[in-house]
């Protein structure tokens, strides 16, 4: 269960930095902004960090310890790639609804 909400806090998270981040570019005039490109390519590419970020921080840091009981090991492992393509998921679900919802925003350009 933790891997999950784990999953959850991190896709919240990376949603949170993607419209920060999407915030910070300035809007570009003319007739060929790039503003939009580059907004729609820092969320894919928390889009990508994010499931690799989840893995290995619940791989390396909060898994627990084999020695321990390794049943409690083998089900948190058997966990974390689930929990990884949840988050994965939510974050892109998350990301579509609110681009959809901020249409005219900078967020808007991510879909």
């Amino acid at each position: 269960m933790t891997t999950y909400i784990i999953s959850v806090i991190f896709a919240a998270a990376m949603i949170l930095i993607a419209a920060l981040i999407s915030s910070a570019i300035q809007y570009e005039g003319g007739s060929n902004p790039t503003d939009p490109k580059k907004r729609k390519v820092w969320f894919w590419i928390l889009a990508i960090v994010n499931p690799i970020l989840n893995f290995v921080l619940g791989a390396f840091v909060l898994a627990p310890k084999a020695d321990d009981d390794q049943m409690i090991y083998d089900d948190y492992m058997a966990a974390l790639p689930i929990a990884t393509a949840v988050g994965f998921v939510l974050y892109i679900v998350l990301g579509f609804v609110l681009s959809k919802v901020f249409q005219k925003g900078k967020i808007g350009n991510w879909f």
